[in-house]
């Protein structure tokens, strides 16, 4: 669980698994189990994303923090060196 809706009556739930390059957080209503989905994130991240992990919603859920893991590296062939 990542944290309630402002109203109280829903529970922000995530699917992110290791590695994955989003997390999907779901909107759980508490009395009918209906579950939608709210938002991605991670998906405007770019190249390079590994993962993205331990997301945080503001208690009125209108701003939020989450962290990601970016690999940017280069490949180099040289030839011909002596």
């Amino acid at each position: 669980m990542t944290g309630w809706s402002p109203g109280g009556e829903a529970v922000y739930a995530t699917s992110s698994r290791a590695n994955e390059k989003t997390a999907k957080v779901y909107q759980v209503n508490t009395v009918t189990g209906k579950m939608e989905l709210w938002r991605t994130f991670g998906a405007e991240a770019g190249a390079g994303v590994r993962g993205v992990g331990r997301l945080h919603l503001s208690s009125d859920g209108n701003a939020y923090a989450y962290n990601c893991v970016r690999v940017l590296s280069e490949a180099h062939v040289v030839t011909g060196l002596k």
